[in-house]
């Protein structure tokens, strides 16, 4: 889910006279925070805004050039949500499952959960087939899922999300307008 959260923080900024402070500070927050995972908030996607809340203070730090401002900002915010249902592109089929594309993230689909039969990974299609119906999903396809698991990936920093396709009208595109 994408929100719109609003942080203030204090940050420090180079001095310069030929320039407006709020510029500054917006664009020090985007190129510092734009992209970024924040365990609390999810992925941070963009910087909307920036309001400079205080008058710069120097701290008495030798060799800390910066005056530091306290600043108010909007920031666009992806948060995957238990149970959610999203929809995404299939990037990756590897024999333990499927990697989607969220947008922000890439959440990942176990075999077990990406039809209500058992399935086959098929190497050089780079997907999976049904045993059953012989239905076939592969990289490039588009898919429906729900969220199943959200987690932390202590490893990388980041958030690692669980889907799942064995619901009605999920899995992939092609096979939910069928129904």
């Amino acid at each position: 889910m994408y929100v719109v959260v609003t942080i203030e923080e204090w940050i420090g900024l180079l001095p310069d006279d030929n320039i407006d402070v709020e510029k500054a500070a917006l664009s020090y927050l985007r190129e510092t925070l734009e992209g970024t995972i924040d365990p609390e908030l999810g992925v941070i996607v963009a910087v909307l805004n920036a309001t400079i809340l205080s008058d710069g203070l120097i701290l008495p730090m030798p060799g800390d050039p910066k005056a530091y401002y306290l600043v108010r900002y909007d920031a666009l915010v992806y948060r995957p949500v238990q149970l959610e249902v999203v929809r995404g592109s299939v990037v990756e089929a590897r024999e333990i499952g499927l990697f989607v594309d969220l947008g922000p993230l890439d959440g990942f689909v176990h075999k077990s959960q990406i039809m209500d039969e058992p399935v086959e990974y098929l190497p050089d299609r780079r997907g999976f087939r049904g045993t059953r119906t012989g239905r076939i999903i592969e990289v490039g396809d588009i898919v429906r899922a729900r969220v199943s698991a959200i987690g932390r990936d202590r490893r990388r920093g980041g958030i690692r999300i669980g889907l799942t396709m064995r619901q009605p009208y999920l899995g992939k595109e092609d096979w939910i307008t069928g129904e």
